[in-house]
């Protein structure tokens, strides 16, 4: 495990890197979320949650594939990971105002208001018992968030109607 903890500081670095020469090129977005999507459907299954796509086709985005295809996979990992058994996982992607919008729904446990901002710092986790038994270090959100900053989007979350929801906006 302390590989993984290795490997997501040095994403985090990368990520944070103002002078980050990264590859960008035009991808279909759509396909790359989809397929995100469906890596994580044996994690989903043995949880016993259904995951739900609804993710509108074509939607192209500038960009390098494998930063944003991290940020869904965060949010998708977490999303199974916090939600109750026979809950859902809704994956959305869309067009609005201009903008790309990508949402992550789960059902469980809302976030409590007073900790939904620190949830995006490093190393930060709610149930910190929980957390320490499943080697889970509390930095997925906080690279989410870099990576989002640096394609000058907004990542935030918010919990209503028995859903916590992760809204990215480029």
């Amino acid at each position: 495990m302390q590989y993984k903890l290795i490997n997501n500081l040095l994403f985090l670095a990368k990520a944070e890197n103002t002078n980050n020469n990264v590859k960008k090129e035009k991808f279909n977005l759509s396909e790359e979320i989809n397929m995100v999507g469906a890596m994580f459907e044996s994690m989903a299954y043995e949880k016993k949650v259904k995951i739900k796509s609804k993710v509108a086709e074509n939607i192209n985005f500038i960009g390098n594939k494998e930063d944003i295809k991290h940020v869904v996979s965060v949010l998708i990992d977490n999303a199974i990971k916090h939600t109750k058994e026979d809950g859902e996982v809704i994956l959305e992607l869309e067009k609005e105002k201009g903008n790309i919008v990508i949402q992550v729904k789960n059902q469980g446990d809302p976030i409590p208001e007073d900790e939904r901002e620190k949830i995006f710092e490093r190393f930060y986790r709610i149930d910190k018992s929980r957390n320490r038994k499943e080697k889970r270090y509390g930095l997925g959100l906080a690279i989410a968030k870099s990576i989002v900053n640096q394609y000058k989007g907004k990542i935030d979350v918010n919990c209503k109607d028995g859903y916590t929801t992760f809204k990215v906006i480029f």
